[in-house]
């Protein structure tokens, strides 16, 4: 009896699998009720049962004769679900297909898009508006919809105003800027760019309008937009300078003109050229000279202005000394710099000049002559410059240059000059005169600092000798 029962349910799913067979073969309309009767007992079959049940409803909405679709249940498992959607979109029968993808579980996007098209495309005699309106209703059916491509398809039907009624809902902003550049949309597209805070888009956006757009439109339009105004400023300064100028010269921000060509001598001043005594710094001045006309017509900026003017100023005597010398060594260095190289060439009425020329006061003019001297070992002039007048330094520079050149002998002509006793005490120290360093200590008076100078001798027997004969008028010295 068990046997009996197996083979019973056996040769009953068999019985049922061709009935399903059969069925989906069939191009009679099925009486779903009694189809539905038939498989509800068994658990094993419900499934397959079910989804026999949606291709059949499937094959008998495209069957029907309004749509005209006779398809076998194979040509649909071949054809597959989507492209038979794609049929029937193409054949403007929408509304089935929009019925099946929802019953399928398919994305009903693509179905709504192309009607969309479709119904732009079709609704010549009506108005923008109220076509919009119709869109919208079904478009908002399903979230996520590219409304820029459907306002493409609108701007290629000659329908501009549609599509960018259309681009304004689009959420996405990647997809909004190019489409209303392409629409003629500037204005918008810039605003939507700068609000969306993608610099890659705000760039799109300023090329694009960059090269369709008077330059003074175009300024006036990036003016009210902070982010667009930056990031151009951003990408001129590296690339278009002139383009920047005219920029900067239209909202009156002159100061950054001249900046700019201040720069721009810089820039010309790497030119090898530039080194040699050519023609290049004559630009380079020039430049320099339309800057302190800049800087000169704004008030907050007097310091920027006269600076400009002296740069110029020395630049032009600096190409003149490279003239008249024949040696590249001049451009570009400091005033101190030229003034240096100027006595180490022995051209002390050129360093006078310069001198004059740019008002160096006198203690920077003894330390810049004294060391310029110095590393030409020229002894006799430096004595005699010494002489000139009492120096403004003090003769401690003309000792340490002399020692620092390792010529004790003329630092020793110097060092009794020096008044401070501390400091002519530390120069005999220096070079290792012990009992003239003790004998100037002790006119300080100062126990602590002939305690510090004794320690400098610690290795000469000698002058602790007389670190010690002090010892009585100094009595905290050890």
């Amino acid at each position: 009896m068990p046997f009996l029962k197996r083979l019973k349910l056996v040769l009953m799913l068999l019985a049922m699998n061709l009935m399903l067979h059969a069925r989906g073969h069939s191009f009679e309309q099925p009486v779903t009720a009694k189809l539905f009767a038939v498989g509800f007992g068994s658990h094993v079959q419900r499934d397959r049962f079910q989804e026999m049940c949606k291709t059949l409803r499937v094959l008998n909405a495209v069957r029907y004769y309004e749509i005209g679709i006779p398809l076998s249940i194979q040509q649909y498992k071949l054809l597959t679900a989507p492209v038979l959607i794609g049929r029937l979109i193409n054949s403007q029968q929408h509304l089935v297909a929009l019925r099946i993808s929802e019953y399928l579980g398919l994305n009903q996007e693509v179905v709504i898009m192309h009607w969309a098209c479709a119904k732009i495309t079709a609704s010549v005699s009506i108005s923008d508006l109220s076509l919009l309106e119709i869109l919208l209703d079904k478009l908002k059916l399903c979230k996520g919809i590219s409304y820029a491509a459907i306002a493409a398809h609108a701007d290629n039907n000659g329908r501009r105003k549609l599509a960018a009624m259309l681009i304004e809902h689009e959420p996405r902003s990647s997809k909004q800027v190019p489409l209303l550049l392409s629409i003629g949309e500037e204005d918008t597209a810039l605003m939507k760019a700068t609000e969306s805070g993608d610099t890659d888009l705000v760039y799109l956006a300023l090329f694009h309008i960059w090269q369709k757009s008077a330059p003074l439109e175009f300024f006036g339009m990036i003016q009210a937009r902070p982010l667009a105004r930056d990031l151009f400023i951003k990408y001129s300064r590296c690339y278009k300078h002139e383009f920047l100028k005219d920029f900067f010269l239209s909202t009156g921000q002159l100061q950054d003109v001249a900046y700019l060509l201040w720069r721009e001598s810089w820039e010309l001043g790497k030119n090898p050229m530039a080194s040699k005594g050519s023609p290049l710094h004559s630009p380079r001045i020039k430049l320099i000279e339309k800057a302190q006309t800049l800087f000169a017509d704004t008030k907050e900026h007097v310091f920027e202005s006269k600076a400009a003017e002296e740069h110029a100023k020395l630049l032009r005597m600096q190409h003149e000394l490279e003239v008249s010398t024949k040696q590249p060594i001049f451009v570009d260095s400091s005033i101190s710099d030229t003034i240096r190289t100027c006595i180490v060439l022995g051209n002390h009425r050129a360093a006078m000049r310069v001198k004059q020329e740019f008002k160096v006061s006198e203690k920077r003019w003894y330390w810049l002559k004294v060391f310029a001297l110095v590393t030409i070992r020229d002894w006799d002039a430096l004595e005699k410059f010494s002489k000139e007048k009492r120096p403004p330094i003090g003769y401690r520079p003309f000792v340490e240059a002399c020692i620092d050149a390792d010529e004790k002998a003329e630092a020793l002509k110097y060092i009794p000059k020096i008044a401070d006793p501390r400091e002519r005490a530390e120069s005999y120290a220096r070079i290792g005169m012990a009992k003239e360093a003790t004998e100037a200590a002790s006119q300080t008076k100062d126990s602590e600092f002939l305690g510090r100078l004794k320690s400098t001798f610690a290795q000469n027997a000698s002058a602790s000798s007389l670190f010690d004969t002090l010892r009585s008028s100094f009595p905290g010295i050890s």
